[in-house]
């Protein structure tokens, strides 16, 4: 849940009492989802609006309920929500009448059983559920759990800043008009034009506080700015967007009330806008910053962790010139906005200029872990493979979230799953018994200690892996029928591919393509594992598989001997073939498993995704010691990357091991990098010829983070002095001193070059 960055939050909980009644008496009147979502939007919105900021250039901000309507819970939560730890601390400290009272009860009995996630927890199918009982990974010992959201939105922002309200107007009459005429879905359309007509009611409602502000503005540039908001919200009802401001207005206040949390190819959509009005004379290239600087601020204050995705670079953009013009400005502001969000992405490719590409290099060396670096001329072959499209759709992915692939208002993929393949690991060790929770959980196979030799028990951990693979396939499918049948988030499928033309809702068979990601964590671990397995226990025969497992649930205590000898086996990450080539492997394997699920299910593809947000410390405090000498509890290594302090063979080693990874079997792989603000300063042209070379050889991604060499220590000692220190966590950014001190030490304990 958020903590949506706003001043003089909302007191109580009227909103959601309120909000409460409207979504019963919706139910109760209407059978169409569509009605019902309408009328909770009307109640949610302006009601958890907040005021335009005093530094704001663009209205919009926001602060979610403890109930209400959203997509995934960096939006309140997953389809109709409720926070219910935030209801109880309601209940216990807050003073109000006894109807209010009254009302807070009345929130936690009803939500319990109407919010969308138990729905979907509820409805799932048997042989799901037996598999994937819970969605609370951190607290239980879960080897694998469903993900409860709809993660990914990317809206067609081009389409919206090109024909602007009144065109999406004039189309969705259209296609009502297609729908009485063909016997069709007129209440989806009908629907949908009330839910522009909200929209309308919202640029109204700031239109009118922009011009009180500027009534009492401090000084005449601030009125002018205000007076500025008013008239750009004030053109947006009637025609489409003929400014910067204009269009950056309508992309942020349209995505904000969908929600979505990512804003897709600024250089596509505002590139044009940006030239015409540099070139016209109607604002300086500082004002051009200014807007964007301000844009990032409102999409940081959404506090969305993992999301808020800006992209800009790569093929496949409309006017070249201009989007590389637009790409400095947004550089820049990416250097000067010190946030956590936007997760500022830079695609690029041969022919990208050196200012765009040197304007980057200044953001990573100044410590901003901005962009992330996206290799169009790896990536774009890759997912035509893998995917099967032609090139125009290759080229037209875009990132999402912590680092999974999606096609830019066309496909979905939710990544509604996370695999944890060390706890899997674990339990084929100890032939399908869990030792943690002790009981049974899964295929109920041979142990290690019944194995023969190491393809047998590598077998028999497939069997298992495969279990949870398929159960997971089968979640994804079923929660996109379940979201299907429950939402059909208007403000989604009005700027996506095939909704309107289908006349269908986003999840109900309106998206074009529907796919799969599966998160990964823990491979690498399990890797080194299985290489560790294979040496001591049946090759050099040191250890026995039953002293293994003994040495194992003790968490290593009085045999330090036999941990060193695992830690001594050989570790991902030194260019060793013994250790890269298990790594490989494994994840060749679960790669190919996944990808076999979507014909099984009926997904239009099913792809690993090996990022990271922080699960790799979470899922890792549920798994005991693992045989690469791991102790119990203590955090994996991070996505692709090696175990903490497990790369000794310096930077060229690791990297060459990174680039042992296939890119073409997943959608999205992290890579991170830590080098010390030292090394960059000392030997710069070094560095980017590494970096360089790394992009030539193969590598497709890049999250470079920059600290000076003692910084993390520093921080950790006096978290007061660092509060702007921020770092890469896997597939997010974080301000370090915010982050939980096991997450703070597994990052500190990574490699520095």
């Amino acid at each position: 849940m958020n903590h949506f960055k706003v001043k003089n939050k909302r007191q109580g909980m009227d909103f959601e009492i309120a909000f409460t009644k409207a979504y019963k008496e919706a139910r109760e009147k209407y059978a169409h989802p569509a009605q019902v979502e309408l009328a909770c939007l009307q109640a949610q919105y302006p009601a958890i609006l907040h005021p335009i900021q005093e530094e704001d250039l663009f209205a919009g901000r926001l602060d979610f309920g403890a109930v209400g309507l959203g997509i995934q819970h960096q939006t309140g939560g997953f389809g109709f929500f409720i926070d219910e730890a935030r209801v109880t601390w309601a209940l216990e400290h807050e003073t109000g009448s006894a109807a209010y009272r009254e009302g807070l009860h009345e929130l936690l009995t009803f939500w319990r059983s109407e919010n969308t996630g138990a729905k979907v927890m509820r409805d799932m199918p048997a042989d799901v559920r037996e598999a994937l009982p819970s969605d609370e990974w951190d607290n239980f010992p879960l080897p694998a759990t469903p993900i409860l959201r709809m993660a990914g939105t990317y809206l067609d922002f081009d389409k919206l800043v090109s024909i602007g309200i009144p065109g999406l107007y004039a189309e969705i009459e259209g296609h009502l008009k297609r729908e009485e005429k063909n016997g069709g879905d007129t209440i989806l359309f009908q629907c949908m034009l009330g839910s522009l007509d909200l929209f309308v009611k919202v640029c109204d409602w700031y239109r009118e506080q922009a011009m009180e502000l500027e009534k009492s503005a401090k000084t005449p540039a601030r009125a002018a700015e205000l007076q500025g908001i008013a008239t750009s919200l004030g053109h947006l009802v009637t025609a489409a967007p003929a400014s910067l401001h204009e269009g950056i207005q309508l992309a942020w206040l349209y995505g904000m009330i969908t929600p979505t949390i990512e804003y897709g190819r600024l250089d596509v959509y505002l590139g044009d806008l940006y030239a015409h009005d540099v070139d016209t004379g109607v604002i300086t290239d500082a004002e051009a910053l200014g807007m964007v600087q301000s844009y990032f601020r409102l999409i940081d204050h959404l506090d969305c962790e993992t999301d808020g995705r800006a992209i800009v670079g790569g093929y496949s953009r409309r006017n070249t010139e201009n989007a590389d013009r637009f790409c400095l400005i947004a550089m820049e502001a990416c250097r000067t906005v010190i946030e956590v969000l936007p997760q500022f992405t830079l695609r690029f490719n041969r022919l990208t200029p050196k200012p765009v590409w040197d304007a980057a290099m200044r953001c990573i060396e100044e410590g901003r872990t901005y962009p992330l670096l996206y290799n169009d001329d790896v990536l774009v072959p890759a997912i035509m493979k893998e995917y099967g499209v032609d090139r125009i759709r290759a080229e037209s992915y875009v990132p999402l979230g912590c680092g999974e692939f999606e096609f830019d208002h066309y496909s979905f993929a939710t990544p509604s799953g996370a695999l944890n393949a060390v706890k899997i690991l674990e339990i084929a060790m100890n032939g399908g018994f869990e030792p943690i929770g002790r009981r049974p959980f899964g295929p109920q196979t041979k142990g290690l200690k019944d194995c023969a030799n190491f393809d047998e028990f590598y077998d028999i951990y497939q069997q298992h892996l495969a279990y949870y693979i398929e159960a997971q396939a089968k979640f994804e499918k079923y929660e996109y029928e379940k979201a299907g049948e429950l939402h059909p988030f208007m403000f989604v499928s009005m700027l996506y591919d095939g909704c309107c033309e289908s006349g269908k809702a986003i999840f109900n068979g309106g998206c074009r393509s529907y796919n799969g990601t599966l998160e990964l964590y823990g491979v690498i671990n399990a890797a080194d594992s299985l290489t560790a397995i294979r040496q001591l226990v049946f090759e050099k025969k040191i250890l026995t598989p039953e002293q293994l497992l003994h040495i194992l649930s003790l968490n290593f205590m009085g045999f330090e001997k036999e941990r060193k000898l695992m830690m001594d086996c050989p570790k991902y990450g030194n260019d060793n073939d013994a250790a890269d080539d298990m790594a490989v492997n494994l994840q060749k394997d679960i790669c190919r498993m996944i990808i076999e699920q979507a014909p099984k299910v009926g997904l239009d593809s099913n792809f690993a995704v090996i990022i990271n947000n922080a699960q790799n410390t979470t899922l890792a405090r549920w798994a005991g010691a693992s045989p690469d000498g791991r102790k119990a509890g203590t955090p994996y290594a991070n996505a692709n990357n090696p175990s903490m302090g497990a790369d000794q063979n310096g930077l060229t080693a690791m990297i060459n091991s990174l680039l042992k990874m296939p890119v073409d079997n997943n959608a999205g792989v992290v890579q991170n990098l830590r080098l010390t603000r030292e090394l960059f300063q000392s030997s710069r042209e070094k560095v980017y010829g590494l970096i360089d070379s790394y992009f030539d050889r193969g590598g497709a991604q890049f999250m470079i983070t920059v600290v000076g060499k003692d910084d993390l220590e520093k921080a950790l000692d006096n978290p007061e002095g660092y509060k702007d220190l921020i770092v890469r966590v896997g597939g997010f950014s974080a301000r370090f001193v915010d982050l939980p001190k096991d997450v703070q030490k597994e990052i500190f304990e990574r490699v520095t070059y």
